[in-house]
């Protein structure tokens, strides 16, 4: 029986889950997700879901001069009770890196650069809400990339579920392919570069958003393994 490991991109399933609007954003539901994927003679391993641990330092906010305790803030909170949902659910393994405040440096959110820099609206129209700390993760794609070679050279599994849209993993894709695994992506409908395609073998866009719109890769199901004929490739990627 083929064992099947899913390995997701947290911050990149997390938005598009909240984007498409497809599931409440919760372990089970992203379990369920993943079981989607297994195929008739196969099971499922494991899933191991990368993020970034909530940041617990302080900051003082430039437009209130009021000093943040981040680990007391709502979004902390609801971090660590998605974290906990993650604990509780069965076969799921989580990897947490960390966020860094780039700086102690301050973004305007995004939405409301276009009317800033149109003049339509001044820095005294921006409300607490929309001048953010500027967070980045660290530490996460390298931990996934590395937990795919090790899968690989160890043979723990037969088929990876790739979730995310990152062209960085290429690298650790193609050594998966090299010893013997075959590698799933699901982008979740977000768009793929051309070198993340050709480095995987199939890809499969098995959310079900509530608005077609959503969907902006070409094909719904480029290539179904479970219906292939011995010898067939459409829809894999030919890169070594």
């Amino acid at each position: 029986m083929g064992k099947v490991i899913c390995i997701i991109d947290g911050d990149f399933m997390r938005r598009r889950i909240i984007e498409s609007q497809s599931f409440f954003y919760t372990g089970s539901a992203i379990r369920q997700h993943c079981i989607r994927h297994i195929l008739p003679g196969e099971e499922l391993l494991r899933i191991i879901y990368y993020a970034a641990a909530p940041f617990t330092g302080r900051g003082v906010h430039p437009k209130t001069g009021e000093t943040i305790d981040f680990s007391q803030t709502e979004q902390h909170r609801m971090a660590d009770e998605f974290f906990r949902s993650l604990a509780a659910t069965p076969q799921m393994a989580l990897r947490l890196g960390r966020l860094a405040w780039q700086y102690n440096a301050w973004n305007i959110a995004s939405h409301r650069l276009p009317d800033l820099l149109a003049g339509r609206i001044s820095v005294t129209d921006l409300g607490v809400e929309d001048i953010r700390p500027d967070f980045r993760q660290k530490a996460v794609d390298m931990r996934i990339g590395l937990d795919i070679a090790a899968i690989a050279l160890k043979q723990q599994a037969s088929r990876l579920v790739l979730v995310t849209n990152d062209a960085d993993f290429v690298p650790a894709v193609k050594l998966a392919r090299k010893e013997g695994l075959t590698v799933c992506l699901d982008p979740l409908w977000a768009g793929v570069s051309g070198d993340l395609r050709e480095h995987v073998d199939y890809v499969r866009n098995l959310l079900v958003p509530k608005s077609d719109s959503f969907r902006k890769y070409p094909d719904p199901k480029e290539y179904d393994p479970s219906s292939c004929e011995v010898g067939e490739c459409q829809g894999t990627g030919c890169g070594e």
